[in-house]
Formats: structure tokens, sequence, C-alpha cells
């Protein structure tokens, strides 16, 4: 990574945990409207591949903080979800995914790319009908310092889209 790409994951870090505590929540989409699910394809020819997609964006610098994708893999026809988070997390320390006051689910990073750290799971039934009858997906996570960083991803939209996207 750059310099200038560390210093903005820095400055990222630094904007989401300043001011607010190490456990506090930053407000994403409190103060700015909220865009929702969308739906995007691509098509190989042969194929059209759909999935549900929202994008968490840091309202100062533009930059993309989380991007979840919800569709059905075709290797497994399941659904599964994965998360882009940027570069500068911990790896060593789960990420905990909960909607609303649920149980929490805990997923290693699988892998770093220079787009961002990849976390992907399956999903299964409980765990998708909870995100399509909840309010907000809650991720958690540490920066490489042990700081917890909370993500709030609205839900509204999310049964929609992945219905339109996985038929």
């Amino acid at each position: 990574m750059t310099s200038g790409g560390r210093r903005r994951v820095l400055a990222l870090f630094a904007w989401l945990v300043a001011g607010v505590g190490a456990t506090a929540a930053p407000s994403f989409a409190q103060d700015a409207p909220v865009a929702g699910w969308r739906v995007e394809c691509t098509s190989d020819g042969k194929i059209l591949e759909c999935r549900a997609i929202q994008q968490m964006i840091n309202r100062e610098d533009k930059q993309l903080v989380a991007q979840l994708t919800a569709r059905i893999a075709p290797e497994t026809k399941a659904p599964s979800l994965t998360l882009q988070l940027p570069l500068g997390i911990s790896l060593t320390e789960p990420v905990q995914l909960k909607v609303d006051n649920g149980a929490a689910e805990r997923l290693p990073v699988q892998t770093c790319t220079n787009a961002g750290c990849i976390v992907s799971m399956p999903l299964k039934d409980p765990f998708l009908a909870s995100l399509r009858s909840g309010t907000t997906l809650k991720i958690a996570l540490q920066d490489t310092n042990k700081r917890t960083i909370n993500i709030d991803v609205p839900l509204m939209g999310f049964g929609l889209a992945f219905d339109k996207a996985t038929k």
C-alpha cells in the first residue's frame, strides 16, 4: 500500500473513533438519507448473475467504509454474504455481525487485496430471515491498535433487493 493509501486508511479509522470512544458506533446514515440496497447484474453472454449490494461511504472523504454483497453463489447454489472492508483492520480478531440485538456471528477475515479486506459467510436460513425482518446489521471490527469500530448498515430494502437478485 502506498504511504498516501496508508494515510487515508489511518485518517478514516481516526475519524471513525475520534470523539466517540472506542466502542461507540459512528453515525454513517443517521444524518444523511439512506441510499438503500440495490441490485447489480453482470453477464458473460450465457449466464446472468445478480446480487444485492449496499455500500457505506464516509461522508467526509467519500471513501468506501464497507460494501456488502448478498447473492446466490453459482458454485454452491446457496445464499452468501460478502463484506469488503478497508485495509488497516486487525486480521487476528474476527469481524462480528449481528442483526439488531440478535446473536453475533464471528467471522474471520479471509483475505485482503488492494481493494480491501474480505469476509464471507453462507446465509443460513435463521440469519437470512433476520436480515429480511431486521432494521440494522451491526458490524464490529478492530483496527490494528485493537480499537473497536462499529458500522451500522441499514437493512431497509434488503429483502426486496435480495429477492430480485436471486430470481
